[in-house]
């Protein structure tokens, strides 16, 4: 019986000049937003315009944080903004894309080089009927393609067909796991607000760009009209940024059994890799779910958190995996398994990752 044949019979399932820039600066700045009201493009550009009034501080000053948006404050807790790292994974983003009668507006971001979590605002027609959508017993969904490392413009779809749109998607589509989340419209400004988080496909060896382009591409809205969907617009719409992530990890790497373990930690998720022969079957639900589950965190303190307690509730972890079945009846092939933290963690504090009874030292 080998190591993982063992693990899932017993696991359980689960001065002066620079001071006076400094505050002229932060009395040029607006006031921060207490509730969720999407901006309109005028307040986006005043605070542009403040933002660049800081950067002219010397360079010696520290200039204030940007205030998280209180959408990723309740989703990743008020605490997470103190982590050391956290700075590293957030990005003011502020990116606004005119897509004929549309606009896109990517507020902010939180992200490493698996996952990314954007607030993004969608100002919808001038001929929209407001009154309809304020009504509507459920916001108009947004359907968002996140496509890793590629710039797509308006002028690029804008004369396109949707089917020709759609072909674009799936020639560049680079999500392995993708959730949005409409959270409110604000009929002032037209605009509807969500939050899409996405994983993306799996890189055995650690080396995916940290910071490349990323396109979102919107399908049109629909709203339900008399048991129909109707569509608010005719045309998808896109807006391209790159959110310039700088993350501290703590990483790690074991073998035991014939099996290569990588672990990569970053201040917002988990990663652990293994690869080699006689591979725990994850294509049976019941195996996955208590490989998954068998995941641990140790702390420099000796703390040992679990898999259920370091993710979201409601589950916000993914497990990826290839395999090659020889004649022998040898399984040979790679997991991936990938966990976003429900706070925040700083990754120094990390000793090492669990994998069953595999220990994979974190430095």
């Amino acid at each position: 019986m080998n190591r993982y044949q063992a693990m899932v019979e017993t696991l359980p399932v689960p001065a002066g000049q620079a001071a006076r820039m400094k505050e002229a600066a932060l009395a040029a700045e607006p006031k921060r937003r207490r509730v969720l009201r999407p901006w309109s493009f005028g307040k986006k550009v005043l605070l542009a315009a403040a933002l660049a009034v800081g950067v002219l501080a010397t360079a010696g000053t520290a200039l204030e944080a940007v205030e998280w948006d209180p959408v990723f404050l309740e989703r990743f807790g008020a605490s997470s903004r103190e982590v050391s790292g956290a700075e590293g994974v957030f990005r003011d983003v502020n990116a606004v894309s005119v897509c004929g009668d549309v606009t896109l507006t990517v507020r902010q971001a939180i992200g490493d080089k698996k996952n990314l979590y954007v607030l993004l605002d969608y100002q919808l027609p001038e001929n929209t009927d407001l009154e309809a959508v304020a009504a509507a017993e459920h916001l108009p969904p947004l359907r968002i393609d996140t496509l890793l490392g590629r710039e797509i413009a308006w002028e690029d779809i804008q004369n396109a067909s949707p089917e020709e749109q759609w072909q674009i998607h799936a020639r560049f589509s680079s999500v392995s796991g993708q959730c949005t989340d409409t959270l409110g419209f604000d009929p002032e400004t037209r605009t509807l607000t969500c939050m899409l988080s996405a994983n993306f496909q799996e890189i055995w060896n650690l080396t995916a760009l940290l910071n490349p382009s990323i396109t979102l591409l919107v399908w049109p809205p629909d709203l339900e009209i008399n048991g129909e969907d109707v569509p608010l617009t005719d045309h998808a719409a896109a807006v391209t940024f790159r959110p310039s992530f700088a993350v501290d990890t703590a990483a790690g790497k074991a073998a035991a059994d014939g099996i290569a373990y990588k672990a990569e930690m970053s201040p917002l998720s988990l990663q652990v890799r293994m690869k080699g022969e006689d591979l725990p079957d994850m294509t049976n639900q019941t195996i996955s779910r208590e490989i998954e589950s068998s995941l641990a965190l140790r702390l420099r303190d000796g703390t040992e958190i679990s898999m259920e307690d370091l993710q979201l509730s409601g589950g916000s972890s993914s497990a990826e995996s290839s395999f090659t079945i020889h004649d022998d009846g040898r399984r040979s092939g790679r997991i991936m398994l990938n966990v976003v933290f429900r706070e925040l963690m700083d990754p120094a504090e990390a000793e090492a990752v669990l994998v069953g009874d595999v220990e994979i030292p974190l430095s």
